[in-house]
């Protein structure tokens, strides 16, 4: 009787000890699909894209850059309707605006499946039911969907022209015009370099992966803590190139400077600029 007993007892926690590393496996296989799927590292990758695209400027693309008028090629801009040209603009600022809506919406939701369905695979069920199974595969379904969702919204790509652009008699063939949002990467202070000193400062700014800038930028300053009978010292600056001297400031001041791109014709979406405070010193 004893000896039954014993032998009952080793069955029933050898088939708990196979049933719990059955379990294990399944918790440790799913957790390896969610990283497939959306791994941590893949995250931080889609925060910082969406970060960037939110601080970058977004500008229309005009194909052919240049038209031949029957005599000679001009500029293909030059020959556009300006209503027209300025509803497509107005276009590719809904367009940009609904893009970055979408993108921070979807990393949002990507998160949130992604938290769901590790906790869910985590959770101390002591069991791995076919319906639990069915379930996490659809949430990982879904997960990649979100995927694809996020990577497909964040490339840019063409707008879609209702009206003819060019509206002249000139031309026997009018020429086909294709139009594409584009980005240029934000332009920010070298927060090492800049620096204030008495009555004046010299400011120095970058943009990553280009050496040399050719783009045209404005640079704003004003002056912060002002007291009750003062007048705000402000200003601004159109630069080209990558570094500013401002003279004439005053001594023991705050400023705050800004910079962005200078506007151009083409230019859709520049709701960000880079920032600095610097306090000038003691005469």
């Amino acid at each position: 009787m004893d000896t039954s007993i014993s032998v009952t007892s080793v069955n029933t926690e050898q088939d708990e000890g196979e049933r719990l590393a059955a379990v294990f496996n399944y918790q440790k296989a799913y957790l390896k699909l969610i990283d497939d799927h959306l791994c941590m590292a893949t995250l931080k990758d889609f925060e910082d894209r969406l970060d960037l695209l939110r601080k970058s400027n977004f500008f229309i693309t005009i194909l052919p850059k240049k038209t031949f008028t029957g005599l000679e090629y001009v500029k293909t801009e030059l020959l556009l309707h300006p209503q027209r040209y300025k509803h497509m603009k107005e276009m590719g600022t809904d367009q940009t605006k609904m893009q970055l809506f979408l993108l921070e919406k979807y990393l949002e939701e990507m998160k949130e499946r992604r938290s769901e369905l590790v906790e869910m695979v985590q959770a101390n069920e002591g069991e791995f039911s076919l319906t639990k199974q069915q379930t996490l595969n659809q949430d990982l379904s879904g997960l990649g969907k979100l995927v694809n969702d996020f990577q497909n919204m964040s490339v840019r790509g063409p707008l879609h022209i209702k009206h003819q652009l060019i509206v002249t008699t000139t031309f026997h063939h009018l020429p086909s015009l294709k139009l594409f949002l584009n980005t240029k990467r934000p332009v920010t202070f070298h927060r090492s370099e800049s620096m204030a000193f008495d009555n004046w400062t010299f400011l120095s700014w970058h943009v990553s992966g280009h050496r040399l800038l050719t783009d045209s930028f404005e640079v704003h300053f004003q002056q912060l803590n002002l007291q009750s009978n003062e007048e705000a010292h402000s200003g601004v600056y159109t630069v080209e190139g990558n570094t500013l001297n401002i003279d004439n400031l005053l001594p023991e001041k705050t400023y705050q400077f800004s910079i962005r791109r200078t506007k151009t014709c083409n230019q859709v979406y520049d709701e960000w600029c880079d920032i600095i405070t610097l306090s000038t010193r003691e005469v």
